[in-house]
């Protein structure tokens, strides 16, 4: 089932890992989830601090390598250092090491357990990589942890859909939407999911809205697929 879903919804997920969460610092790594009110304030040593930095340059430039030895070093220096952690999962995502990238984020969860991008970011590589009972549970982690985490509604969403649970999926794009009402991936998964559960309608609409954020956002490759969609389903009359 989860086969024909991704074959179906091409862009789930959107952006799956939160790339450079944190800032560097000069001398103070220092991160507050606003949503959950809970700050982290520790002194890395300056040198695990340059590595870190050089690190996220280095991964916003593609140089994926690179960046894996520079967060490598600064771990070295540094075994708690949280960020390091999560910017090294995004990084071995990105290039495919989904094994990898869960161990980094379930370190960084042992570290702080109260993060909720740790566990958001760790459910959508599970579910990229087939393990969706760990996903559904770490996206419920991270909406129990920031209750307006957009995101986690709608790839919570997702998994439901891939389970058949179409109710489930849909109650979830909703929450999504209420958060963000300009969230055009949520809108279009949830005019997937609608046409699954045989509301031809409603499925329309939600496609032709997230068509229209995606021009509005200027991402035509978006835009025409969510077109060709609708065309594909009223072509189906």
């Amino acid at each position: 089932m989860a086969g024909n879903h991704n074959v179906t919804a091409w862009l789930l997920f959107g952006t799956i890992a939160i790339s450079t969460i944190f800032p560097p610092q000069a001398s103070l790594a220092f991160a507050l989830d606003p949503t959950t009110s809970h700050a982290r304030v520790e002194v890395q040593p300056a040198e695990a601090i340059e590595h870190y930095q050089q690190g996220l340059t280095a991964a916003a430039a593609g140089n994926f390598n690179l960046a894996i030895t520079n967060f490598d070093r600064a771990i070295v220096l540094d075994a708690r250092y949280f960020q390091a952690y999560i910017e090294r999962g995004n990084v071995k995502d990105a290039v495919g090491d989904l094994s990898g990238a869960i161990a980094d984020y379930t370190t960084a969860i042992s570290i702080d357990p109260k993060f909720a991008t740790a566990y958001y970011n760790r459910g959508t590589v599970s579910a990229k990589n087939g393990r969706h009972p760990e996903a559904i549970k770490d996206f419920k982690r991270a909406i129990a942890l920031d209750p307006r985490y957009a995101p986690a509604y709608m790839n919570l969403g997702n998994e439901l859909d891939d389970l058949g649970d179409s109710a489930g999926a849909l109650q979830n794009y909703d929450r999504a939407i209420s958060i963000d009402p300009k969230y055009a991936l949520a809108y279009l998964n949830r005019g997937i999911a609608h046409e699954r559960a045989g509301n031809r309608t409603q499925a329309i609409a939600d496609l032709q809205f997230a068509a229209n954020l995606f021009k509005a956002a200027g991402n035509l490759d978006r835009y025409n697929r969510a077109l060709r969609m609708i065309a594909n389903l009223r072509d189906r009359v």
